[in-house]
């Protein structure tokens, strides 16, 4: 067909299909178990994005994610000590079925930062998981940031990469030890 369309919405998840009729559920109203579940004021956004090609390559993904998670721009005091040469802090390249969602610092240490990446289009995936920031080490973990096991860390001049295989839909967790 070259073509579709992509209902992309900021909060719903009730969505249905058929034939050339596409909806969305706004609210369920059920009395069990609980007699308030959705009662009082909502708000929600919702779009319609249509697009050439198939949806793996419209990147429907990506512009459903920046649909939920709109750019924030903070202002950078000019006589900060900040380095900002090392923007941005993490970067992904290869296939674009995985979207990286979450830096963080750890939950059990300072010192580290967790990334984590999900595969988006149900199928298999490499990418390569770059920073410049000082890392000594790289972990995958679960999703309780667990130790699962070591990362080959390949370090490139001031550069350091993780190469990754996803499953389809599968969520990764890197943890990485930055030097002070």
């Amino acid at each position: 067909h070259g073509y579709g369309v992509a209902l992309l919405n900021d909060c719903k998840y009730g969505f249905s299909t058929l034939g050339n009729v596409m909806s969305m559920s706004l609210l369920r109203a059920p009395k069990a178990p609980d007699a308030n579940c959705d009662m009082g004021h909502h708000s929600f956004r919702y779009a319609i994005y249509p697009h050439k090609g198939a949806f793996g390559e419209a990147s429907v993904v990506r512009e459903a994610y920046q649909f939920n998670v709109p750019l924030v721009q903070l202002p950078v005091d000019a006589t900060s000590s900040a380095d900002f040469s090392i923007m941005p802090f993490f970067t992904l390249s290869g296939d674009s079925s995985v979207v990286l969602d979450t830096v963080k610092a750890a939950e059990d240490n300072s010192s580290q930062v967790v990334v984590r990446m999900y595969e988006a289009y149900g199928g298999h995936a490499r990418v390569k998981l770059s920073t410049k920031l000082r890392v000594t080490r790289a972990q995958l973990t679960n999703i309780l940031e667990e130790h699962v096991e070591d990362a080959k860390l390949v370090v490139l001049g001031s550069k350091r990469s993780v190469d990754l295989a996803f499953k389809p839909f599968e969520v990764k967790t890197v943890k990485f030890q930055v030097k002070a």
